[in-house]
């Protein structure tokens, strides 16, 4: 049997509160997700083209992608947040902008570049006469070519003058052609000689050296050259494959098991943090996001290993409930999840 870590009650407004002191640098791919709702009812055959168009009645936005980790660090209410990003000089790009100066989150390091564009997943949700609602394939901006010299020197420097005021760095590891460029994760893996690096990198998470990586379960398999895509394995198996990318990596590695909760697989083995599974309905889209900043902060606040994944697990349980939306987990409301599943 797994040994299994459980949080009580006031460990976790002991870590929540820490929290508070904790001065996290976020580097990532900031996008924007949009939603567009659409209102079939009111839609009329168009004249030139046999479709019915979607007459959209109403939009929302939220930053996504490594802005969702932004966005969850906030919210929890660290001392400091240094965010480190490169987004375009557009429609989309502003709208980042200004959601980040509304909410005071620091923009210094958030730099502009006229050469690529603002990544952004765009998802129109049908409406109509019952309540049911339809999300359409997502329409996605994103960029093909790498960032220039110019742009990459710029990011390069805005990383290192956050790193020298963080405890952490948080790292979304997602696009192909972004920000974390080699040359970047080279400076993330010199930088993780001298301090708690986290890495969420759905592809990459090999290219790094002494950094914590962050996979799920399928992630973590394909890292050390398995395929476990459609299998469900027990914890002990899991616990095996995230013991065996340790040993490769020679640094501790998370393996979340969604529902099931995380492991934390150090050189001394591996132990659970178990969660209890959201009844529906629920929204994943994001948890990942909201894993990856509670866990940072809490980990970068002194909580050990497994108890940082026990508190990001239920900031995970928080959000998953917030429904068409990313959303993200205060240290209030982390608190309140803990009493409805264990007290």
């Amino acid at each position: 049997m797994l040994q299994q870590v459980l949080l009580t009650e006031n460990r976790v407004q002991e870590i929540a509160q820490a929290i508070k002191k904790v001065k996290i640098c976020v580097i990532g791919d900031v996008c924007l997700d949009l939603y567009w709702y659409a209102d079939m009812k009111r839609s009329r055959l168009s004249r030139e083209t046999p479709h019915f168009p979607l007459p959209v009645v109403r939009e929302s936005y939220t930053p996504g992608g490594c802005g969702n980790v932004i966005n969850n660090v906030h919210a929890l209410g660290v001392a400091e947040l240094l965010p480190v990003s490169v987004i375009g000089e557009d429609w989309r790009g502003f709208l980042l902008d200004r959601w980040f100066e509304d909410h005071g989150i620091d923009t210094a390091r958030i730099l502009k570049s006229a050469r690529g564009l603002t990544p952004c997943y765009c998802k129109p949700v049908r409406m109509g006469i019952s309540d049911v609602t339809y999300e359409d394939p997502r329409l996605d901006f994103e960029n093909f070519e790498p960032i220039g010299p110019e742009e990459e020197a710029r990011v390069l420097a805005a990383l290192d003058g956050a790193a020298a005021r963080a405890d952490v760095i948080a790292v979304s590891d997602q696009y192909r052609c972004g920000v974390i460029t080699p040359a970047v994760r080279a400076r993330l893996s010199a930088l993780a000689q001298k301090m708690p690096v986290i890495v969420d990198s759905r592809e990459k998470a090999t290219e790094y050296t002494g950094v914590i990586v962050k996979p799920n379960e399928v992630e973590a398999a394909l890292a050390i050259g398995r395929d476990i895509t459609g299998l469900t394995l027990t914890d002990e198996e899991y616990a095996q494959i995230g013991c065996a990318l340790q040993k490769k990596n020679g640094r501790p590695v998370v393996v979340t098991l969604g529902g099931r909760g995380a492991l934390w697989c150090g050189a001394d083995g591996a132990v659970l943090a178990p969660t209890v599974p959201a009844k529906p309905p629920v929204d994943i889209v994001g948890a990942g996001d909201t894993f990856l900043s509670a866990f940072a902060c809490a980990f970068a606040a002194g909580a050990p290993g497994a108890e940082a994944l026990a508190f990001a697990n239920l900031a995970s349980g928080v959000t998953v409930k917030k429904i068409g939306t990313t959303g993200t987990a205060t240290g209030e409301e982390i608190l309140k999840k803990y009493r409805e599943n264990y007290a």
